[in-house]
């Protein structure tokens, strides 16, 4: 990941042709800008606490929903994000 990400490093656990999935870890301060998919994203919080995202909970976004990540902790964020269809640029758009 380049300086500029608000993440420190992601692992990716499957990109196949259905979905993908991947364990992200946001730096203290990260800011992931208000967004949407073409398709469901499912989020589950491993480890912290911050305006949008609590540790144990589940996130659900629908297709075309817009969400946005601000981890205004002093604390890392780790959560799993599988994307149906495969994350990538040509189906994420920024607001």
């Amino acid at each position: 990941m380049d300086d500029n990400s608000p993440y420190r490093i992601s692992h990716k656990i499957t990109d196949q042709e259905y979905g993908s999935c991947n364990v992200y870890y946001m730096k203290p301060g990260g800011y992931e800008p208000k967004h949407y998919h073409d398709g469901v994203e499912v989020e589950y919080v491993i480890k912290g606490n911050c305006k949008t995202h609590k540790e144990g909970q589940v996130y659900v976004y629908q297709k075309d929903e817009v969400h946005e990540v601000i981890n205004d902790s002093n604390d890392e964020l780790v959560f799993v994000c599988l994307t149906i269809p495969p994350d990538s640029e040509k189906n994420t758009t920024y607001v």
